[in-house]
């Protein structure tokens, strides 16, 4: 009878012990599965935080900034400049500000008007009045103005409007220039620009270039990045005209833009477009053309000189925005 009494209370300590084991593992189990879900919660509540202020960064990267210390640094260059001999425009497109220097100056343009004559038949060939691949006939009276383009036809052949436009922009090629203005028409091309750009061209039929500010030629760039906003066969067209090194004194080291110079007697300017996620804009004229091309040194250093205050200014606009956002 003992020894049953003893088996009965050793089965009982043995269910007792599987049932505080089986509580145990329950509460243990459930005690893990809060604190995983407390850690899941924290973790979500963290990457909800870092999206935030990620979205922050962004919007604030997005939105228009120009540091205080950018004026103080453009006029520092302003004081290096001489107002007898350059005029600057220069215009920060994402950020949303502008440095000029001399801006009313009137200057021989030279063959800068060959970019209103390019945008105006881009435009009209967009709009399907005409097509750039209809020819035009290369006769004796152009052959005195050939340059590296059209060197390489000969007088009686039918060249495209397209190869003229390319011509006339990347190689600034004068008999390319000049056969198309005639094609145009020069008050055609005075009145487009007028009712486009609301900018009156000097040009006349007997000087077909003209006088220009560099006032007028950021209007023209402005148009030309409108141009650029539709990606199509004519964009690719002007944007691969533009991008050249042929007398472009923009570039420097490894940066690169699209531009149109201009260059006759003392007289030599350059406009384009430094096209990235930040583009700008910039014209630069002056009387610096030497037959030694010492301009293209000269216009090149104040190119660097703007560039790295634009650099500066977004570097600034990082940090700034990296406060704001995380700090």
């Amino acid at each position: 009878m003992k020894k049953f009494k003893r088996f009965i209370i050793f089965l009982i300590l043995i269910l007792l012990l599987l049932l505080i084991s089986v509580f145990s593992l329950k509460y243990f189990k459930n005690l893990q599965t809060l604190e995983n879900n407390k850690l899941f919660e924290e973790q979500k509540k963290q990457e909800e935080i870092k999206n935030e202020q990620d979205e922050k960064f962004n919007n604030c990267m997005n939105s228009p900034y120009k540091d205080e210390q950018i004026d103080s640094l453009f006029e520092e260059l302003e004081n290096t400049l001489n107002k007898s001999n350059i005029s600057i425009y220069f215009q920060e497109i994402s950020n949303d500000y502008i440095w000029t220097f001399n801006e009313d100056k009137v200057y021989y343009a030279a063959s800068l008007i060959k970019l209103f004559e390019a945008s105006y038949l881009i435009n009209q060939a967009r709009s399907g009045n005409i097509n750039l691949n209809d020819t035009l006939t290369y006769t004796k009276p152009y052959l005195p103005l050939a340059g590296l383009g059209m060197e390489n036809h000969h007088v009686g052949e039918n060249i495209t409007l397209r190869t003229l436009l390319q011509y006339s922009i990347q190689y600034s090629d004068n008999a390319a220039h000049i056969l198309l203005i005639d094609y145009i028409g020069v008050n055609n091309l005075k009145n487009y620009v007028k009712d486009n750009l609301n900018v009156d061209l000097t040009i006349s039929e007997n000087d077909k270039y003209g006088y220009l500010t560099v006032k007028e030629t950021n209007i023209l760039l402005n148009y030309v990045m409108e141009i650029f906003k539709v990606d199509d066969e004519y964009t690719n067209l002007l944007k691969n005209a533009m991008h050249n090194d042929y007398n472009n004194a923009l570039n420097f080291d490894d940066i690169f833009f699209l531009h149109k110079y201009g260059y006759y007697s003392y007289f030599y300017h350059d406009i384009g477009i430094y096209d990235s996620d930040e583009p700008y804009l910039i014209s630069i004229f002056t009387s610096y053309g030497n037959e030694d091309h010492s301009h293209l040194s000269k216009v090149s250093e104040i190119s660097k000189q703007i560039f790295n205050i634009y650099k500066t200014n977004l570097e600034k606009k990082e940090q700034y925005c990296k406060n704001i956002a995380y700090n």
